[in-house]
């Protein structure tokens, strides 16, 4: 194996969108294996920015590690865990993060052992307290699957403790029914201070059964959002929020009308601060596809009318983050020509949009697994794959930066 550290001179070549503006983009070097993947990107309560990743292993099987930003440089990689009975797709990723004292949290999916068909697998928690030296179970979910499966989990450090998003099935899965017949619901799950579990509830019966979900904290509580399954195919982008201690009934944030026979497996993202609020989420309702990012200024309760982040031909896979100055920062995956891709970045904001910035070009596809954003001081740090797990910080661009009218 490689050093992990190695880059060619590709790696480095980033630029803007915009012709002959200096690109704010450095690229980070990553302790992932040559063939990583699996990856998330978060910003844990503690103020540091995590990576995890799964790497193969060459015996068999694989190992999922992850790493810590410090001072801008990406720290040796950590083994949290090694098997060969996970399920590994590009799709359904782990993730990692990290409370207010640093106890660590982290997800990935493994095989119940009494698999059948193309799934028949669930969620596996563990939490550290010793900066992942050591860890110990905390949850597990859908470990009676046989040919269903529970997965697509997200994290939330709280004051609280941890909170977490999940799908899993409706129905204890005997593995008798159809793949194509599994009913996915919505899952929220608490754990305090201490990594123990303290709840777990259902907030949605009938959901989208394989796109990403997500999570975040308002001045009003937690919210979560995810692709929501209504009668007709109908698959919009679904909110729940905790008020007074209760979860409200999944609300739409915008109903673009998609109508769609499967899952398209493309998830939206949620960022807050205080009461504001930004949704990010691709759609392809009337046949064209967009990414479209929503606002709303009371914790989510209502939403303003979405404005398209996409510069034409958006694959989607949409992140984002609110920057200081009440814009949100919009991550997407852009088609360019057959098969290639851009990672692009744009600021967007009630009356207007900056040019786009592009970090990477990559597969427009599944290889590029699914970009992600996390802040880190005034900048943000962007994770995609291209071969392996890539990284760069990217200087949040100002607000004097070039704007355009909404589309």
């Amino acid at each position: 194996m490689r050093s992990p550290f190695a880059i060619g001179a590709a790696a480095v070549l980033f630029a803007l969108a915009s012709p002959g503006a200096q690109a704010p983009v450095t690229p980070l070097l990553t302790p992932a294996g040559p063939e990583a993947g699996m990856y998330s990107l978060a910003g844990g309560a503690d103020g540091r920015t995590y990576l995890v990743w799964i790497d193969p292993v060459p015996a068999g099987g694989h190992a999922l590690r992850f790493s810590r930003l410090e001072q801008g440089a990406w720290q040796p990689a950590v083994t949290i865990a090694e098997g060969a009975n996970w399920f590994v797709n590009w799709a359904d990723h782990p993730s990692l993060t990290a409370a207010a004292d640093g106890r660590l949290y982290v997800h990935w999916l493994v095989n119940t052992g009494k698999k059948s068909g193309s799934y028949g697998y669930g969620i596996r928690v563990a939490t550290s307290a010793d900066a992942g030296r050591s860890w110990t179970t905390a949850f597990e979910e859908g470990f009676d699957n046989v040919s269903d499966y529970a997965g697509f989990l997200s994290f939330l450090p709280t004051p609280r403790g941890v909170d977490a998003v999940y799908l899993t099935p409706l129905h204890p899965d005997d593995g008798t029914g159809r793949e194509e017949d599994h009913i996915k619901t919505v899952g929220l799950a608490r754990f305090d201070a201490t990594g123990r579990e303290v709840s777990r509830q259902i907030v949605d019966r009938d959901a989208c059964s394989c796109c990403s979900t997500d999570i975040a904290e308002t001045a009003h509580g937690p919210i979560a959002v995810y692709r929501d399954h209504e009668p007709g195919e109908i698959r919009d982008i679904a909110i729940v929020r905790q008020v007074d201690g209760r979860w409200t009934a999944p609300a739409p944030v915008h109903r673009d009308g998609w109508k769609i026979g499967g899952c398209p497996t493309n998830g939206p993202a949620v960022a807050a601060a205080g009461r504001r609020v930004a949704v990010a989420w691709f759609t392809a309702a009337n046949d064209t596809a967009r990414v479209h990012v929503a606002f709303s200024s009371d914790a989510g309760a209502t939403f303003s009318a979405p404005q398209r982040v996409d510069d034409g031909a958006p694959s989607g896979w949409a992140d984002v983050v609110l920057l200081d100055d009440g814009r949100a920062l919009v991550s997407w995956l852009e088609k360019t020509a057959n098969g290639v891709g851009d990672v692009r970045l744009r600021a967007v904001s009630a009356d207007g949009r900056a040019d786009a910035i592009t970090v990477a070009t990559t597969s427009s596809g599944r290889a590029a697994g699914i970009p992600m954003m996390a802040r880190a001081g005034r900048d943000v740090i962007v994770a995609w794959r291209q071969g392996t797990v890539k990284t760069a910080r990217v200087a949040v661009p100002s607000v004097g930066a070039s704007r355009q009218p909404q589309r």
